[in-house]
C-alpha cells in the first residue's frame, strides 16, 4: 500500500478533486465558532462582567463592591449570607450561641474546616484577623464594622495598645467569642459581609511579609492562602482574573461551578457589547440605552432590582470653598435629581432626596436635599461668591472616564453653570488613583457611591460619623455622632427612629455629602446560569450556581 497522501484519496478527475477540496474549504471558513458561554456551560466555566480592575485582593484593605464580589470566592467568614441575600447561613462556624443580654456571640468553628494549604482553620485564625482589621498601622477602611466590639474602637484610634482589651477571644482551638459593647441585632449580618471580618492565614501572609502592611505578595497566584469555594489561580491585570475549585473547602461537594472568570471591563457599552457576543454569562452593568430594547427583544436576559447602593457627591470640608456649609448646600440645591436620573440612567436609578434608600430596615427618612436654585443662588452670594465670582476653581474628581460616569459628570456641570454660574473642572482617574485619592483626602469634591454591608440605616449613616475610616468628606458634628450612638445603643424601635431622623437632618443642613440617586441593579444573565437570585445586598452564594444549556 503506498503511504502518500495522494495514494489514500479516492480516485477523482483533477477537476473534480479540488472542486471537492475547494467545497470542504468553505465549509470549514464558514464552520461557526464555539463562543466563551457555549463552552463555558459545557465545561462549567462561568464568565462574568466585572467593571472595576481590583487594587488588590486584601480583604483587610479592600473597599471595592466589585472587588468583594470576587473576595466571596475565595474566603469565607464565620457565617455567610444565602442567595435571598437576607438569611443567615453558617459558614466556617457550623453553630453558635448568643447571650441572654445579646452582648456575648460564641462561635463553634467546624472540625473539617481548612485553608487551601490544608492548614486547620483555627479560632486564633480568627482572633489574629479581626485585631489586623484594628491595627491603626493597616488603614483599614471598613474597619467600622468591627466597632460594636468591646474596645474595638479605643484600639483602632490608637487609646489602647493592648489586644486583649478588644472583646474578641479563642479559648480553644474551635471556639471563638465575640463580646459586644452593646446589644446588636444586625451583628450576624455584619460578619456575613464580604471582606472586613475575613480571615486570613497568618503564616503565609507573614511569609510574604504583610501582616502590617497593606497588600502584598502574598495575594497573587500561587501564594494566596484562602479558604472559601475557589482558589486564586490566574491573575492577569486589567484581563482577567480566574479562580478554580478549592477540593479543600468543607462544603466542597456542593460547588458545581469548576472555574469563574472575572473580566474588568471599561464601561458598560463594553460589557454589553461582549454579552451579546457570547463572552460573558452574566455583566455587572448595562448601559441605560439598551434598557428598552432588552425589555422588548431579549426580556430573560434583563436584570433589574432595587439595589442598596446610593451615589453621593462628597465634600471635602477641609478645602476651601466647601469649608463652608453655605456653598456645599448650594452645590446641593442646583442640582434637579429628577433630571439628573432621567438623562443619565432612566430605569436603574431612582433620585434621592435623602441619603438613605427608603425602605432600608424598614426606615424611611424626610426628604432633605430638594432643588431650589433661587435658594443656592443665595446661598452661594451669602457665602461672598454672588454667580459664582471669586469663587476658587473647583476640580471635580471622577473614578473612571468613560460611558455612563462622564455622560453624569456634564449633567452635573451644566446644572452647576445655568443654576450657579459656576465652571467646574472634572478631573477622570482610573479606580487605584481613586482610591488613593480617598485615603490621601487629595480632592476637592468627588462622584462616590456606597454598597450597603447590611440591610440598616446605619450602615450609610456611619460613614458621617467623627472618625469613621470612610468619611472622606472629614466632617464631624458632636450632635450626629451623639444620635448615632444612640441609634446603635437602644432597641427601642421609635428611639431608634428617632436618632435617624436627627442624623439625616444634620446631613440636610449641612451637607458634607449630598445624595444624587439610589442605584437599580441593572444587568444581564445569561439564560444558562441557573441558581441565581437577585438581591438587595448583590450576595452571591457560589454553591447554589451551575451552568445548564437553555432549551
Amino acid at each position: 500500500m503506498d503511504g502518500t497522501f495522494s495514494a489514500m484519496l479516492p480516485r477523482f478527475r483533477l477537476p473534480a478533486l479540488l472542486s471537492v477540496l475547494g467545497l470542504i474549504a468553505v465549509l470549514a471558513g464558514c464552520a461557526r465558532h464555539e463562543t466563551a458561554v457555549e463552552s463555558g456551560t459545557r465545561d462549567q466555566i462561568l464568565h462574568f462582567g466585572n467593571r472595576d480592575e481590583p487594587a488588590d485582593l486584601d480583604p483587610h484593605t479592600n473597599n471595592s463592591g466589585t472587588t468583594s464580589t470576587i473576595l466571596s470566592s475565595l474566603f469565607e467568614g464565620l457565617v455567610s449570607h444565602a442567595k435571598d441575600g437576607e438569611t443567615i447561613l453558617p459558614g466556617v462556624a457550623e453553630r453558635w450561641e448568643i447571650s441572654p443580654d445579646g452582648l456575648t456571640y460564641t462561635f463553634h468553628l467546624r472540625a473539617d474546616a481548612k485553608w487551601s494549604n490544608g492548614d486547620p482553620i483555627t479560632a486564633q485564625d480568627f482572633r489574629d484577623s479581626f485585631l489586623r482589621v484594628l491595627d491603626p498601622s493597616l488603614g483599614c477602611e471598613q474597619a467600622n464594622q468591627a466597632f460594636p466590639i468591646v474596645g474595638a474602637k479605643d484600639f483602632l484610634e490608637g487609646r489602647s495598645k493592648d489586644p486583649n482589651s478588644v472583646g474578641v477571644q479563642a479559648p480553644d482551638a474551635h471556639t471563638f467569642i465575640t463580646i459586644l459593647s452593646h446589644p446588636a441585632p444586625y451583628w450576624l449580618s455584619i460578619l456575613a459581609q464580604n471582606g472586613p471580618l475575613y480571615p486570613l492565614n497568618r503564616r503565609s501572609v507573614e511569609a510574604a511579609g504583610g501582616w502590617h502592611q497593606r497588600g502584598g505578595t502574598w495575594t497573587r497566584p500561587g501564594a494566596l492562602v484562602g479558604n472559601g469555594p475557589f482558589l486564586l489561580a490566574e491573575w492577569r491585570p486589567n484581563a482577567v482574573i480566574r479562580v478554580v475549585r478549592n477540593p479543600l473547602y468543607w462544603d466542597a461537594a456542593h460547588v458545581r461551578l469548576h472555574e469563574i472568570r472575572f473580566y474588568p471591563m471599561e464601561d458598560e457599552a463594553s460589557e454589553e457589547r461582549a454579552f451579546r457576543a457570547g463572552q460573558l454569562h452574566l455583566t455587572y452593568r448595562m448601559p441605560q440605552s439598551k434598557v428598552a430594547v432588552y425589555e422588548q427583544e431579549h426580556p430573560e436576559e434583563l436584570q433589574i432590582a432595587p439595589d442598596l447602593r446610593t451615589s453621593y457627591l462628597t465634600f471635602n470640608v477641609t478645602r476651601p470653598p466647601f469649608t463652608d456649609p453655605r456653598v456645599r448646600r448650594a452645590f446641593s440645591l442646583a442640582v434637579n435629581r429628577e433630571q439628573l436620573v432621567k438623562a443619565t440612567f432612566g430605569k436603574l436609578a431612582s433620585p434621592a432626596d435623602a441619603f438613605v434608600r427608603p425602605g432600608t430596615g424598614g426606615y424611611t427618612a424626610a426628604a432633605g436635599f430638594p432643588f431650589d436654585p433661587a435658594e443656592a443662588r443665595r446661598l452661594l452670594a451669602e457665602a461672598g461668591f454672588p454667580g459664582g465670582t471669586g469663587l476658587p476653581t473647583v476640580e471635580f474628581t471622577l473614578n473612571g472616564n468613560a460611558g455612563v460616569t462622564l455622560l453624569l459628570a456634564s449633567a452635573l456641570q451644566a446644572m452647576w453653570v445655568q443654576n450657579l454660574g459656576v465652571h467646574v473642572s472634572v478631573l477622570p482617574c482610573e479606580f487605584k488613583v481613586y482610591l488613593s485619592t480617598l485615603r490621601e483626602k487629595q480632592f476637592m469634591l468627588l462622584l462616590d457611591s456606597w454598597g450597603y454591608g447590611i440591610d440598616d440605616p446605619r450602615d450609610p449613616l456611619e460613614l458621617a460619623t467623627t472618625g469613621d475610616p470612610n468619611n472622606d468628606s472629614a466632617w464631624n458634628k458632636r450632635d450626629y455622632d451623639g444620635a448615632f450612638a444612640v441609634a446603635d445603643a437602644t432597641l427601642v424601635p421609635a428611639e431608634r427612629r428617632a436618632a435617624f431622623d436627627t442624623m439625616n437632618a444634620l446631613l440636610a443642613r449641612e451637607v458634607p455629602y449630598a445624595p444624587l440617586f439610589h442605584a437599580n441593579q441593572g444587568f444581564l444573565l445569561h439564560p444558562s446560569v441557573r441558581g441565581w437570585q437577585s438581591n438587595r445586598l448583590r450576595v452571591i452564594d457560589w454553591r447554589e450556581l451551575w451552568l445548564e444549556p437553555s432549551k
